[in-house]
């Protein structure tokens, strides 16, 4: 490596002096240049992807809540959007989620009868409980839910082949029950599903119910993962499956003209009623609005990203420690061109900036690579799987503010070293 015997630097030529001899170092220690490039490339690799992802995710669920219509909001026994359950004591008995008692299904009509009210469906979600849908040979697993007969004016999917269960029948307990494409195909093969019986099974329940109609879900990012939909009527589902009553929430949608506010300040006096609590009573139950829904998601989706974070750190130390490494064997080799620098009039700042542009430069190069990489692997998932995902630009700046930041960081000792080299000291070098 020729010598650079320049004294003190303008910023540019400062710059793309670093530059240079950062790419000689690069072809002069492969292995250490190697490891530090990979180091950093798998932290911003992972953090871009992680970003995508996330991002990508939230959009999803964001349109599916909003599917149902922006003013639409829940009724629960507890408020579930204030995280409890995803770091709260939700097995500890003193929680709201068993001091509360659970919602009557039946209450759902009538909150959908009240003024500015377009209706109300009463829902419990059994697709975690381990539930199998089968006929003949043919055996699948399932997203079973029990809902109220108007449930499909508010979920906004819609029914493709056969009808929806009518009040009447959901009134008699009748069995019947609405499947998705995929479980029709699954099941089915090739054959009308409509008027078949389907047995299904879980949780030591077992009961046979009458397909009536075939299910499309609205279109979002949960429904292209959780296929296998089965819906029955509420009431069939609580008189022949073992349904947990605390699983059960309303949906309720006001009607177009009524103002959001208004509606829940409806709902909220009903329920108060319903409860039978007195004046000055706290609740007991809890209205949720989507966008406390949606900022409960922000904040799991949040956690899971900052630990994320935390992994891809490991790949920026790692290249954090390759940088010192390549950086402390370059002063070694440049100690006299140090020197001559110095006793032609440079600076200390001038030789720790240089140093400091080369380490940076170094990382970036890792952050690129890693930018490259996150990238194809962004595009892989957007057009082969359904998990969407789409890059902010935020993470673009932040990866490679990372990438340069670790380079400045971890290079700030040999920067250091080389500017406190005393010049007549670094002349005798040999």
């Amino acid at each position: 490596m020729s010598p650079r015997i320049t004294g003190g630097m303008g910023f540019f030529t400062t710059v793309r002096e670093g530059i240079s001899v950062a790419f000689d170092s690069l072809g002069a220690n492969r292995v250490r240049s190697a490891l530090t490039i990979l180091g950093v490339t798998i932290g911003v690799l992972v953090v871009m992807v992680m970003a995508a992802v996330i991002t990508g995710i939230n959009s999803s669920f964001t349109e599916m809540i909003s599917s149902r219509g922006i003013t639409t909001f829940y009724v629960a026994h507890f408020d579930f959007s204030s995280g409890m359950g995803v770091g709260g004591p939700l097995e500890e008995e003193e929680s709201d989620f068993f001091k509360n008692d659970p919602l009557d299904a039946r209450w759902a009509r009538d909150l959908g009868s009240l003024p500015g009210i377009e209706s109300a469906a009463a829902m419990v979600d059994l697709g975690g409980s381990g539930y199998e849908a089968s006929w003949g040979s043919q055996e699948v697993e399932i997203s079973l839910y029990g809902v109220s007969s108007d449930f499909l004016e508010i979920d906004n999917g819609d029914i493709m082949d056969g009808r929806w269960f009518t009040n009447v029948e959901a009134e008699r307990r009748a069995n019947v029950v609405v499947i998705d494409s995929a479980t029709a195909v699954d099941l089915f093969g090739g054959l009308d599903p409509l008027d078949r019986n389907i047995r299904i099974t879980g949780r030591n329940d077992e009961t046979s119910l009458r397909v009536i109609g075939i299910y499309r879900p609205p279109a979002n990012l949960f429904a292209g993962l959780a296929t296998h939909y089965v819906m029955a009527p509420f009431e069939t589902t609580d008189k022949n499956l073992n349904v947990w009553d605390r699983s059960i929430s309303f949906i309720v949608r006001p009607e177009p003209q009524t103002d959001l506010q208004d509606a829940i300040d409806v709902v909220h006096a009903r329920m108060r009623r319903l409860r039978g609590l007195q004046p000055g009573e706290e609740d007991d139950f809890a209205v949720m609005t989507q966008d406390q829904i949606v900022d409960l998601w922000g904040r799991l989706t949040g956690a899971l990203f900052a630990v994320m974070v935390g992994l891809s750190s490991v790949g920026l130390l790692v290249g954090g420690v390759g940088v010192i490494g390549i950086m402390m064997i370059s002063v070694t080799e440049r100690t006299r061109e140090i020197g001559l620098r110095k006793s032609m009039g440079a600076r200390r700042r001038d030789i720790m900036w240089q140093f400091l542009v080369e380490a940076a430069t170094l990382t970036l190069v890792g952050g690129g690579i890693g930018l490259l990489c996150g990238g194809a692997i962004v595009f892989a998932l957007e057009a082969w799987t359904p998990v969407p995902a789409t890059v902010p630009l935020w993470s673009i700046v932040a990866a490679l503010a990372a990438s340069a930041l670790t380079g400045v960081g971890f290079g700030l000792y040999p920067a250091s070293r080389a500017a406190s080299l005393e010049p007549v000291d670094a002349l005798r070098y040999e």
